[in-house]
């Protein structure tokens, strides 16, 4: 194929999935207010059932447990901490953590984040927008990463989880207007499973290597690194990327996604972290717990 013919095959690629991705788009302009007015569901529900991070990193927490459920700027979920502080308690999971000095400083930098950027625009956020709307949007954005969810379900060969994120996403995108709407749970009871590469990989025995805390990303590790990227092609950042839209538009996307789902769940990290005696430890142990129990269900 010569490089004209391969360049007007890429650029028609491009264009289609531009296409597909507009209606997603006007979706979210048109329907707002009558999904509003059927997904109001009180502040602590949408807390406990939030399956999105409130950082940029796509990790999916534990979806249809009673516990908080995804991530702040400092960790990926605010069960993590919990689990941090109970590790001593339970079967301990461990990590090796070879670069503390490094992982804290970054700790430090994604603390202060938070309380100077992310969390007074989710409070501005917060007041202009009503809480049926927020919530709305965050089934929304969770309905985008359902091929993260589908995908990795079959490839650990679970596939009664495949049917049923597979039929959740039908159900949603449809009846549940492009996911802003949870209907799947709502009208029929059928409740998330949470997977991802990270999982995935740790299902066949791979281990996680060391821990690792990124910028902005939060706690992690070489195996859930290595998952994450895998993942970002199948989620709302793959399918909607800066290749396809306009970078600031981009961007904007992002950053609504990141401060829409901190303002539903404002106050948590503060009070956990007065909780710890070491933050730091405890999220890191809350975090390698939590995907210990993971990898394994």
């Amino acid at each position: 194929m010569t490089p004209k013919i391969e360049n007007k095959t890429w650029k028609g690629v491009l264009a289609m999935r531009a296409f597909l991705a507009m209606p997603i788009i006007i979706a979210l302009m048109v329907f707002p207010v009558p999904v509003w007015a059927e997904s109001s569901v009180p502040q602590e529900d949408a807390e406990a059932q939030s399956q999105l991070p409130l950082i940029i990193a796509q990790v999916q927490p534990e979806s249809g447990s009673e516990e908080i459920d995804d991530d702040s700027v400092v960790f990926d979920d605010l069960e993590d901490l919990e689990e941090g502080e109970q590790v001593l308690e339970e079967e301990s999971a461990s990590i090796a953590d070879p670069l503390q000095p490094w992982n804290r400083m970054w700790h430090h930098f994604n603390d202060k984040t938070y309380f100077w950027m992310f969390k007074p625009m989710a409070q501005g956020y917060r007041f202009v927008v009503p809480e049926g709307f927020r919530i709305s949007f965050s089934n929304f954005y969770t309905n985008a990463t359902a091929p993260v969810r589908i995908f990795n379900s079959l490839f650990q060969l679970k596939i009664n989880y495949f049917f049923t994120e597979f039929g959740r996403f039908l159900i949603n995108t449809t009846i549940g207007v492009v996911g802003m709407r949870d209907c799947a749970k709502d009208c029929f009871g059928i409740k998330p499973h949470d997977e991802d590469f990270g999982q995935t990989l740790g299902h066949y025995g791979v281990g996680h290597g060391i821990y690792l805390v990124w910028p902005f990303l939060g706690p992690s590790s070489v195996r859930d690194t290595i998952g994450k990227g895998a993942d970002s092609f199948l989620s709302f950042t793959g399918i909607l990327s800066p290749v396809d839209l306009e970078v600031p538009v981009w961007v904007g996307l992002k950053t609504h996604e990141i401060v829409n789902d901190i303002s539903l769940r404002i106050g948590d990290y503060e009070r956990l972290k007065e909780a710890a005696i070491d933050p730091y430890i405890a999220i890191r142990d809350g975090y390698a717990q939590r995907r210990k129990k993971a990898v394994q269900e």
